[in-house]
């Protein structure tokens, strides 16, 4: 038996066109989007000043944690979080310390720039054998999640 042997296919000009157009599109279809890939909520601009000092970096640490730790789902929308420091105080008592913090947080449509939600936090710390600064950052973190208990239904 004898075995027919031919040289590569050919493919007309116009079936080759269809097969590129398919893969495009299925390659479109399957590629994972720009704005899948970014967060919903997008931390923006943190005030942290206070008269007692400068907290911005731990309010933008907070802030950032605390957001990357919950679950939003997919929003209809993109967002910008921004936050102010409303209040931090903090004082020794005996061996330990107490701190109180509140903070307030804008959400914003990313795209319009337009006001979405206010969201506040309040807190209290209190720890023996503690110093003033540790309470202070338990403070400011634990305001912080207070005021993103509400971010999940604000976005949705």
């Amino acid at each position: 038996m004898r075995a027919l042997v031919r040289g590569p296919a050919l493919v007309p000009p116009a079936l080759r066109r269809v097969h590129v157009g398919l893969l495009a599109l299925l390659g479109a279809l399957i590629a994972p989007r720009g704005s899948a890939a970014e967060p919903p909520v997008a931390v923006g601009e943190v005030r942290g000043s206070t008269p007692t000092g400068e907290f911005s970096a731990p309010l933008r640490s907070a802030l950032t944690e605390g957001v990357a730790s919950l679950t939003l789902g997919t929003p209809r929308e993109h967002f910008v979080l921004s936050a102010t420091l409303v209040s931090l105080e903090a004082a020794q008592v005996g061996r330990g310390a107490r701190a109180s913090a509140a903070v307030s947080l804008v959400l914003r449509r990313a795209r319009q720039q337009t006001l979405h939600a206010v969201l506040k936090g309040h807190a209290t710390a209190e720890a023996m054998d503690s110093s003033v600064s540790e309470t202070r950052d338990d403070a400011l973190r634990a305001a912080v999640r207070s005021a993103l208990q509400r971010l999940p239904e604000a976005v949705r």
